[in-house]
């Protein structure tokens, strides 16, 4: 009985140490496997960009690009773009941050219902542009209103003729050519070869249709976000990645109607273009706007908006 006893328990003790064996070696067999189904490349970062670009919209954009370059985690960024543009130093300063970003890292678009004017500026450093059929992009240039022409009285004195004024007709138009310029050469300069168009044909300010910007070169690709995040994806190396989607704080002003119906901003509103420009004002006001998304020429002592950039004569005093 003894022996027997002995025997049993000899017996459950190898077959104790052959299934640890068995155990370790099945583990180990799958442990790759299930480290391959959780592990990430990296991330890619989408950021939005969408409604009027004003000063709110440019801080928050730019934030979320920084924090996307000081993110050792981000490999990558994708811009989701519904904007039909708006102030001139506001889109200027999304360019130069797109810009920064594509230096750093692979920088892909997506655009929704429009990237007109200054969105468009905003998106030209991007390694690659898509758009859907339905898409508008372009309008380069710029508009302005004309400041109001005023002149020293009993209470007001002036220590030089132009302090007034901010110089005369023509010193105003070149300001507002300058600008033009700066935004058809950041246009030149990121997509060069790509484009099928003369520098006289991108100054007249032309909108496209996402299939009519592909065949010109303004845009790469037909393709939506998933498109855009694929791609990022492939150009940043990485074959299992995270995707994170950024969002701005603040309600969304947008100008156009097309352009708040795609919109998926949880807070959003339709402004006028009164927004940009104010009423009554006695200064300039530098837009990258496409004309159409401005209300009526206004009558007031402002002045109606000056064209620039646009190589199109609008046959009013103010036009550049």
């Amino acid at each position: 009985m003894a022996s027997r006893s002995r025997a049993l328990l000899s017996w459950i003790a190898r077959s104790y140490v052959l299934f640890v064996a068995i155990g370790v070696v099945v583990g180990l067999a799958l442990a790759p496997v299930a480290w391959n189904a959780t592990s990430s490349d990296g991330t890619v970062a989408v950021v939005p960009v969408a409604g009027t670009i004003d000063g709110g919209t440019a801080a928050g954009v730019s934030s979320m690009l920084q924090q996307a370059r000081n993110d050792p985690d981000v490999k990558a960024v994708v811009l989701l773009v519904n904007s039909g543009g708006g102030g001139a130093a506001a889109s200027e300063e999304l360019y130069l941050q797109t810009r920064r970003t594509a230096a750093e890292m692979p920088l892909v678009t997506s655009v929704d219902a429009s990237a007109a004017s200054g969105a468009y500026y905003t998106i030209a450093p991007s390694d690659h542009i898509y758009a859907k059929p339905a898409s508008t992009v372009g309008s380069v240039g710029v508009l302005a209103t004309t400041p109001q022409q005023l002149e020293p009285t009993a209470l007001v004195a002036t220590t030089g003729p132009n302090k007034l004024t901010g110089g005369d007709e023509r010193e105003f138009n070149y300001i507002v050519e300058s600008l033009g310029n700066a935004f058809i050469n950041a246009v030149y300069e990121q997509r060069d070869d790509r484009l099928d168009l003369s520098r006289s044909e991108v100054e007249q300010a032309r909108i496209y249709s996402g299939t009519q910007a592909v065949r010109n070169g303004m845009v790469d690709s037909i393709g939506g976000r998933q498109a855009a995040v694929e791609r990022a994806a492939a150009e940043a190396d990485l074959d299992r990645y995270d995707v994170r989607v950024m969002r701005p704080d603040g309600t969304v002003r947008f100008l156009s109607r097309s352009n708040y119906i795609a919109s998926t901003a949880p807070d959003k509103e339709m402004v006028s273009a009164t927004y940009l420009y104010g009423e009554n004002t006695t200064e300039p006001v530098f837009m990258m706007v496409p004309a159409s998304y401005l209300d009526a020429p206004r009558n007031d002592s402002a002045g109606e908006p000056a064209a620039a950039g646009t190589g199109a004569d609008t046959g009013g005093p103010h036009a550049a």
